[in-house]
């Protein structure tokens, strides 16, 4: 009777020293220290998901995805001049003027025609191909094509411009407006960016691998330090063995 009796006790007194440690599931923390550590001591593999994210990121945007070839002109409209002289109540007609043209440019009627001139699909198709842009405080409007074929990305740029000029003149007797860049033939491609894509990619690799790393990191349980164990225990370490491996 005396042994259980004291089996009881010993069985009691354990259970109050659990009951006393606290509780490291409720909160999470995170040392920052202990990250630095962590990427110190793998910073060859984090480096290696980075070079691996940028090399994936670039064969893929060579392999997959089709080069792009611009074509660009430029249409400035013309204040009056009298007598050597820029007519201000002209030139402040013609900023006003700015967003009117750029809006007039890729209108039904133009885009339609020029569809029919270089073969496209429909005015939508055109309009997607198109980009129309001004330069801040000016009068100049530029007129920009982007399309898989350097060819055709001149000729709608081209057509686009003079159509729209026709038009203008015919229908609303503008004559004040002048093409100042006619748009050329370039086969040098304007996207996709591989050296973009490849920086996105290692960029993304790399956030992975500290993702990983921290991840890891939050649900590693073990006690890797006399600290840790002291403070998950409740008690006082007394010895500890030397990592032989470190030395």
């Amino acid at each position: 009777m005396a042994s259980n009796h004291h089996l009881q006790r010993t069985v009691s007194y354990r259970d109050a020293d659990l009951n006393s440690m606290p509780d490291t599931e409720d909160e999470v923390t995170i040392d920052l220290g202990e990250v630095w550590a962590l990427i110190k001591k793998h910073i060859w593999m984090l480096i290696g998901a980075t070079v691996v994210g940028a090399v994936v990121a670039g064969g893929l945007t060579w392999a997959l995805i089709p080069k792009t070839y611009a074509a660009s002109g430029t249409l400035f409209l013309t204040p009056r001049v009298q007598e050597g002289e820029i007519d201000i109540n002209s030139l402040n007609s013609n900023q006003k003027l700015v967003n009117n043209v750029i809006n007039l440019l890729t209108q039904d009627n133009i885009m339609s025609m020029v569809a029919q001139e270089t073969g496209m699909a429909s005015a939508e198709e055109v309009r997607d191909a198109l980009s129309i842009t001004n330069t801040d405080n000016t009068e100049i409007i530029t007129v920009t094509a982007t399309t898989e074929d350097p060819k055709l990305s001149k000729e709608i740029a081209t057509t686009t411009i003079n159509t729209f000029i026709d038009t203008m003149k015919d229908s609303l007797n503008v004559q004040n407006i002048q093409i100042t860049d006619q748009p050329k033939l370039s086969y040098e491609p304007v996207g996709p960016s591989i050296k973009k894509n490849a920086a996105i990619g290692g960029l993304a690799g790399l956030v992975l691998g500290l993702g990983f790393l921290v991840i890891h990191m939050l649900t590693d349980k073990r006690l890797k330090t006399r600290e840790e164990a002291e403070k998950y225990l409740g008690l006082p370490v007394y010895a500890e063995l030397p990592d032989l491996e470190k030395k």
